[in-house]
């Protein structure tokens, strides 16, 4: 039941020196047998227009989104064709994948062919083809994947070529592994690279379907680069390497791996599209370029030095939630990377170059760092969007918590208060999970209604936090609108928390194992103490604090008291669950709470029988195209705005603050204006719904395509009829759309987003849930807790 994020942690490092001699290496420098470049650009350095005789590092790749086909959803393949023209296979709005080809790289496209057209297949459904790939000479590769089982009960393919200016043909090969090629590949000496899931990888001549070469044979790999010299092969967390030539393991790559294992996640596979790693052949003889979440690299194999080309903290290559899908090296140069792009509700694919200009500094003039509690993945992708429209800006990530050095909240807190006393601290604060009242009171933070004042922001979000006399020192970049699911009957009885409880009590004999695999429980936490508590508090938090700033006791107990209620109707069932899964209940398989995964994941568990009702944040239109195809699915269900002990709150998402200690209060400024313009409003439209008028009431930021267009499909298997229910998320009414629209305007209370304070409830709750202490004993730890860190 527990939620688990896709990406790790990325972090970006800033090499300036390495960066000046590389950008130039492309623009005509040679490499010695060092790996490293010497510049031959006289642009390499420019002096301070100031006088002062000093010089910079000039020249910089710098970052265009190109156009890709109108309606283009995930790009599968990109290559640049011998005579310079680009080509691509992607689908369609319809999910079919076509062949398009681009005679200006990029700018415009022609309309593509079908692949089955290509191949002489009757069918045009682009969902058959599971993968595929291009040659640099024009020839096409597809795999079909068919429904009949090998003997292992896998899925196999079928294998289907167009060599350049020839016709489609299926491949008949010698001594084929068995299963899917869950990778593939065309060789720069037209072979064709098939990857194999457990059964290593074969190089296929394709004229006459012989094997050339196996490597890895009978093991299972998760990556595969093929570049003109090498193939690179990612297995099991470490790094191996072939000669193409002679299919023998090649030598001089060991800085390569170690390099590539200082990003985890360079070695991390689990994404069925797009990968996090990316390689493709270099500007000279044994050279390589490979792409990760942190930059463009070059590498001579056989050297002692990885060069970085472009620093992914520039550009929307460090942003989070998207992976890469192809890399090509144009003929002037020119870099390109196809992305899948997971912010948006389609996984829409995107294309950029990459140009080296000599008359930009590689490192901005001016440097700003953002500050935020935990690592925040939708700043990170507003950060990239930033820098690319102000080149002349570099901002630095900063984590208080980086979740692997037992670093807590309070410890986190006390070093950023004593670093922006100190006048060391942040110039932009994310205050998510940050009491600002302290900031505010201490003159920390910058009055922000004069930036905010064009903005048009929604007034229900902009009243919640101004002050008396107009002034406001921090605020919300998204929202979320709390809402709750469940049978019919009991979401209309239930209005706070105290009714929440009331409705699991009245179910409680019908928690526990229904079956050997499925169990019923009130909520989808219920079975995780420190996880439940996190999840309620997020509804009720806002209760808790009096008007003066100190806690209100009796809604602290009232909260612990019902909350114990709703655990104790499902624990009956917990104890059944514990008993045939122990290890689920070890104290490192602990689901974590997560707000930004939403409700959407628990509406599916109303279709299991899983739990009684789904509750948590709506962010997105497509979070509640989940809720209202649920409703669609199993007329027995309903939903609506879920309130607690406070009534018409909103979630605040990226609450955003500027330190009045700021060196940089001009370029501090311009970033929290980006935010709230259009473009950052709607730079994801997944973790939030926008705060400014405009962007909120418009068409484009709501439209997923025409009502009843399917989004995703899936089948639960009901534990508690025993049959299986299909589902279809669809994209909902126009009237239920608006319905949403108007209430996410009536919310006016933010929730109390306080990571001290609900820390401090969640511990003691958790032994209170555990009969560890009693309800009084809980409460009053609370308070000491919150008084003793307030104190401080």
């Amino acid at each position: 039941m527990g939620k688990y994020k896709k990406w790790k942690r990325l972090v970006s490092v800033s090499t300036a020196a390495c960066m000046a001699i590389t950008a130039a290496s492309l623009t005509g420098c040679s490499g010695g047998d060092s790996g490293s470049s010497q510049s031959g650009n006289e642009n390499a350095e420019k002096k301070d227009a100031s006088g002062s005789g000093e010089s910079k590092a000039m020249g910089r790749y710098l970052e265009e989104e190109l156009a890709v086909p109108k309606g283009c959803m995930e790009i599968s393949s990109l290559q640049i064709l011998e005579d310079g023209s680009m080509e691509m296979i992607a689908q369609n709005g319809d999910g079919v994948l076509c062949l398009y080809k681009s005679a200006d790289q990029g700018a415009d496209w022609d309309e593509g062919v079908t692949l089955a057209s290509i191949f002489g297949l009757e069918s045009s459904n682009g969902e058959l083809f599971y993968k595929t790939a291009l040659g640099k000479d024009g020839s096409i590769l597809g795999g079909v994947y068919v429904e009949a089982k090998d003997e292992n009960g896998l899925g196999i393919m079928d294998y289907y070529y167009c060599p350049a200016g020839g016709e489609g043909r299926k491949l008949e090969f010698e001594n084929a592994a068995d299963g899917l090629a869950w990778g593939m590949k065309i060789g720069a000496n037209g072979n064709l690279f098939l990857q194999f899931s457990g059964n290593g990888i074969q190089e296929i001549n394709p004229t006459d379907g012989s094997i050339v070469h196996e490597y890895e044979k009978g093991s299972s790999t998760d990556y595969m680069g093929v570049t003109s010299e090498y193939l690179i092969i990612v297995s099991a967390g470490e790094v191996y390497y072939y000669d193409v030539a002679t299919g023998k393991p090649a030598e001089g790559g060991d800085v390569l791996t170690e390099q590539l294992k200082k990003t985890p996640s360079n070695l991390e596979f689990g994404n069925s599209s797009g990968t996090s790693l990316m390689f493709m052949d270099g500007d000279e003889e044994g050279t390589v370029f490979y792409v990760d979440s942190t930059g463009l690299y070059r590498y001579a194999f056989g050297g002692n030095v990885i060069e970085q080309v472009i620093d992914g903290s520039l550009n929307t290559i460090s942003s989070a939630n998207k992976a890469f899908e192809d890399m090509v090296l144009g003929p002037d140069g020119k870099i390109y990377i196809a992305e899948i792009d997971y912010n948006s509700s389609t996984m829409s694919g995107k294309l950029y170059s990459y140009t080296y200009s000599a008359d930009t500094p590689t490192v901005p003039d001016t440097e700003l760092t953002i500050y935020s509690l935990e690592d925040n993945s939708s700043i990170r992708q507003a950060v990239a969007m930033f820098q690319k429209k102000y080149p002349d800006i570099y901002l630095t990530l900063e984590t208080g918590m980086s979740g692997d050095d037992g670093v807590t909240r309070t410890d986190a807190l006390k070093t950023l208060n004593t670093e922006i006393m100190a006048g060391k601290g942040p110039d932009i604060l994310i205050l998510d999970g940050i009491s600002s009242e302290t900031y505010v009171e201490q003159g920390m933070l910058e009055d922000l209604s004069g930036i905010l004042k064009a903005a048009g922001l929604l007034s229900n979000i902009e009243e919640a936090y101004k002050s008396e006399d107009g002034s406001i020192y921090e605020m919300p970049v998204k929202f979320g609108v709390p809402m709750i699911e469940g049978k019919k009957e009991d979401v209309d009885a239930v209005t706070d928390l105290t009714s929440l409880a009331d409705v699991t009590e009245k179910h409680k004999e019908e928690y526990g194992l229904s079956t050997e695999t499925f169990c019923k429980l009130p909520l989808a936490y219920s079975m995780y103490p420190k996880a439940f508590l996190e999840e309620l508090a997020d509804d009720n938090s806002a209760a808790w604090v009096k008007e003066n700033g100190t806690l209100d006791e009796e809604k602290v107990k009232e909260f612990l008291e019902q909350a114990g209620r709703i655990y104790q109707a499902g624990k009956d069932g917990i104890e059944e669950l514990k008993s045939a899964y122990p290890q689920a209940f070890d104290e490192g398989q602990q689901a974590e709470y997560d707000r930004s995964y939403g409700i959407s994941g628990e509406t599916i568990m109303l279709l299991n029988g899983n739990c009684s009702f789904a509750v948590g944040g709506v962010y997105s239109p497509m979070d509640f195209a989940y809720v209202t195809s649920m409703a669609d699915t199993d007329s027995s269900l309903s939903y609506g705005i879920w309130n607690g002990q406070a009534a018409n709150c909103f979630i605040p998402v990226n609450k955003i603050g500027i330190s009045s200690k700021a060196s940089q209060k001009e370029a501090a400024e311009k970033f929290v204006q980006y935010l709230f313009s259009e473009e950052g409003q709607t730079v994801s439209q997944k973790d939030g719904f926008p705060v400014v008028e405009s962007v909120y009431d418009g068409e484009d930021y709501w439209n997923q395509g025409e009502e009843g267009k399917v989004l995703g499909s899936g089948y639960r298997d009901n534990s508690e009829t025993g049959q299986g229910v299909e589902y279809k998320i669809v994209v909902p009414s126009a009237d239920k759309v608006d319905a949403l629209k108007q209430l996410g305007k009536t919310l006016t209370t933010p929730i109390l987003d306080n990571a001290i304070i609900t820390s401090a409830v969640s511990e003691a709750g958790v032994r209170y849930l555990n009969g560890e202490i009693g309800l009084d004993e809980a409460t009053n730890a609370v308070i000491q807790q919150v008084n003793l860190y307030l104190a401080e």
